[in-house]
């Protein structure tokens, strides 16, 4: 249920923007590679800071951009994510799995050339905690924020095609604003690396290119 009314949320807003604002819409899917940093409290009041191995997991978007501006757009989109770590100790390894629903939106700069259009994203992001997994013992009544704030930064390619149909591909890397847990014993840090394939339906093509002579 919560699925489909975040579809239908995502829909709603992008048609209601009217064509000429709305310059496409698109679907991305991809590598998500996770890790955590942990912050354990000593008796003292000081921290011991442990980084965990990497995880690789996947991640899913549905978007939408707007502006009509050759070099500036605003992407808004709806993503699942799944992020986490993975300890390694004498113990054995442990997967420790955080599932996110997120709303991200994006400052796209953004450059138009024969070969393709290079770009550069920035913006934050709002993380609904959907599911946990933690199999670590550190972590085992852990209870992570049900939602709080990162932010990410990416670069993408998208290439250059006949017709509205434009592949596309990005890499994003998303550190946190706040933490992700915060208790007595132990915080943790969410941060990840994310690879995206995926396409963009492009709608405002009424513009002309410039004729050189």
């Amino acid at each position: 249920m919560k699925k489909y009314l975040i579809v239908s949320i995502f829909f709603s807003l992008a048609f209601t923007a009217g064509a000429q604002f709305l310059q496409g819409y698109g679907l991305m899917g991809g590598l998500t590679l996770g890790r955590q940093k942990w912050y354990l409290g000593n008796t003292d009041g000081s921290e011991t800071i442990l980084k965990t191995k990497r995880i690789l997991r996947f991640n899913a978007e549905l978007y939408a951009e707007f502006v009509n501006h050759p070099n500036f757009r605003w992407r808004t989109e709806f993503q699942y994510n799944q992020k986490g770590s993975l300890e390694k100790n004498a113990a054995g390894n442990f997967k420790n799995k955080l599932d996110y629903i997120c709303w991200n939106n994006f400052l796209i700069i953004r450059q138009e050339d024969f070969l393709g259009t290079p770009y550069f994203l920035i913006g934050p992001r709002v993380e609904y905690k959907f599911k946990q997994a933690n199999d670590s013992p550190v972590l085992a009544a852990a209870d992570f924020k049900p939602l709080h704030f990162t932010w990410s930064a990416g670069l993408g390619w998208e290439f250059v095609t006949y017709g509205v149909f434009k592949p596309l591909v990005e890499i994003h890397y998303n550190p946190v604003i706040n933490r992700s847990l915060e208790s007595a014993l132990i915080d943790v840090n969410n941060r990840a690396w994310e690879l995206r394939v995926g396409f963009k339906i492009v709608l405002n093509t009424t513009g002309c290119p410039p004729v050189y002579k």
